[in-house]
């Protein structure tokens, strides 16, 4: 999920460890805020690895949701951060509370971004594959706005922490599945329409009963929406061209990091005045008839690589947000 939602669903986490700790743990401006602070910072741990965006987008997109979201690490972080949580709160006799919070924190983080269509590499160091449940966007404002309200109702005094917060992370996972089940109808859609020969995916949209889809055959990519049971398809790319200049541009340095994290790819070349330009898009980010995120490169009449530039081509403002 974007970092504002992590930011907020772990202040909420923190609220529920709050809500659920032995009323006789101690000092509440000790022990206690120890286990929101650790909530709070154990759900945004994983993001840590944004700090690598100072070596370029490439590396970014490379190493961003690996192994800082990987196995090892989802008690990697834990272990790191809670003697640093259990120094600044002076909580030395609550070190297993706080590690096991800092862990839901960091274990709640993963689980998101795995049901979003970017996904994780969660997996590392079994499989480098990326994993992604195309289930939940990004940005979710159905989730934001519940977990926003039950924020304001505990810090308004409407309601107590012990009923306010385990209300909202039951309320969430109920929400998650109902969009599991969703996710799961529509394909069944798309295969009941299209037949079972290709592959079809779904790209998740702000309200559950809207997606993209996209069904892939050989050549092409059918790309569409549904709305509730009415599905409609709305354009067709090509997988695209396969020649020398192609060829040449697949096996240079920083297209093999964007072909590590993009899995459906529309590839065009167009001759320019002197040299080339191929540009490469991830069908996964598809926003109406446009691709906005894939990687573009530049190449001179000789076929050597003069520049390239990876990333969204659309502005912050415009969608998709997913």
């Amino acid at each position: 999920m974007d970092t504002g939602s992590h930011l907020l669903l772990g202040v909420t986490l923190g609220g529920l460890a709050m809500a659920v700790s032995d009323p006789g743990i101690g000092d509440p401006s000790s022990a206690v805020y120890g286990l929101f602070a650790a909530a709070i910072i154990g759900s945004n741990a994983p993001d840590f690895d944004s700090v690598i965006r100072i070596r370029g987008y490439e590396s970014y997109l490379l190493h961003h949701r690996g192994f800082s979201h990987s196995l090892p690490m989802l008690a990697g972080w834990p272990i790191l951060l809670t003697p640093l949580i259990a120094y600044l709160f002076q909580a030395w006799d609550h070190m297993l509370l706080l590690f096991l919070w800092t862990m839901a924190g960091v274990v709640f983080h993963v689980f998101l971004d795995f049901f979003n269509a970017y996904g994780v590499q969660c997996f590392r160091p079994i499989s480098r594959k990326w994993f992604h449940a195309d289930t939940i966007p990004i940005f979710d404002p159905v989730m934001f706005g519940l977990h926003l309200v039950a924020l304001l109702l505990w810090l308004l005094g409407v309601m107590e922490a012990q009923a306010v917060f385990p209300l909202v992370y039951v309320l969430t996972f109920l929400f998650i599945g109902y969009r599991i089940l969703v996710h799961r109808l529509m394909l069944q859609a798309i295969r009941r329409h299209y037949g079972v020969g290709g592959y079809s995916f779904l790209i998740p949209g702000w309200l559950p009963h809207r997606w993209g889809y996209v069904y892939e055959t050989d050549q092409t990519y059918i790309a569409g929406s549904i709305r509730g049971s009415l599905l409609k398809e709305e354009i067709l790319f090509q997988k695209g061209e396969q020649n020398d200049v192609v060829q040449v541009v697949m096996g240079s340095d920083g297209v093999r990091s964007f072909l590590a994290f993009a899995h459906r790819l529309h590839v065009s070349c167009q001759k320019l005045q002197t040299g080339y330009k191929v540009e490469l898009r991830d069908v996964r980010f598809r926003h109406g008839e446009k691709l906005p995120f894939g990687m573009d490169i530049i190449l001179d009449d000789h076929l050597q690589v003069t520049g390239n530039s990876l990333g969204w081509k659309k502005k912050l403002w415009e969608p998709p947000f997913t």
